[in-house]
């Protein structure tokens, strides 16, 4: 397989890897930023490949660690809410908007109680589609501790919705 100029990467992955850091830092300014520093790493380590079966894996996995670091950093994490304005106009009225609002809040802060490599593993299985291989590779990781991340994320969520379904 050819090598694929940096910039069809960029072409072929920058919407899925830009709603993947999304839904990891919660804040789109926050997550494009992300995303460019991202993809300036990439490109200084680009010419370093020579595998090119995993690229978006190694994508991935560069975003990841991106976002981690900003985490680390200390980066602001507050959810830009924009997206609620369209349940409005949905079936069901403003009731059921603002219980959908009040639902994807506890989702998104059980999601944000998970360990850092749970949640990246299940965001990047259940989120992002990927498939086991790659979320092994995005995570620099086996399989099997890919797939466990995944049950162990899962497990944990439905523990803690049991925990606070009165909430």
């Amino acid at each position: 397989m050819n090598k694929p100029d940096f910039s069809e990467l960029v072409e072929a992955h920058g919407r899925e890897l830009h709603a993947y850091l999304w839904r990891l830092l919660g804040d789109e300014a926050e997550a494009q930023d992300c995303l460019q520093d991202a993809f300036v790493r990439a490109l200084r380590a680009y010419g370093k490949i020579h595998d090119t079966r995993f690229l978006r894996a190694w994508l991935y996995k560069i975003a990841t660690n991106t976002a981690r670091s900003r985490q680390v950093q200390g980066a602001r994490r507050a959810a830009r809410e924009t997206e609620w304005l369209e349940p409005l106009a949905a079936p069901g009225g403003v009731e059921a908007a603002v219980t959908q609002r009040h639902q994807l809040a506890q989702l998104r802060r059980a999601v944000r109680s998970l360990p850092a490599r749970q949640q990246a593993a299940l965001m990047l299985r259940k989120y992002q589609e990927l498939d086991y291989a790659e979320v092994a590779a995005a995570l620099g990781c086996s399989q099997a501790a890919a797939r466990a991340n995944v049950y162990q994320a899962l497990k944990k969520l439905r523990q803690w919705f049991k925990e606070n379904e009165h909430d």
